[in-house]
């Protein structure tokens, strides 16, 4: 198994950890209610959106065959 595929998991943990923090913020330090609202709704879908294309295509890629052609 590449190493790619084991650290891959490592920086999804570090990428929701880093939305939690921004969700907290955002809703904590509002200013406005509904505007910190819809801004959260469009932070979340958002995020959902790039993190599922971003696993898919992760899924996609044969790391086996990239790595086999690349000697080290």
């Amino acid at each position: 198994m590449p190493l790619v595929s084991l650290l891959y998991p490592l920086v999804i943990i570090i990428y929701l950890l880093i939305g939690v923090a921004i969700v907290f913020h955002m809703l904590r330090y509002k200013i406005n209610q509904r505007v910190a609202f819809v801004m959260f709704v469009i932070y979340i879908a958002g995020s959902l959106i790039l993190l599922v294309s971003n696993f898919s295509l992760f899924s996609a890629v044969n790391w086996n065959q990239i790595f086999s052609a690349v000697s080290f």
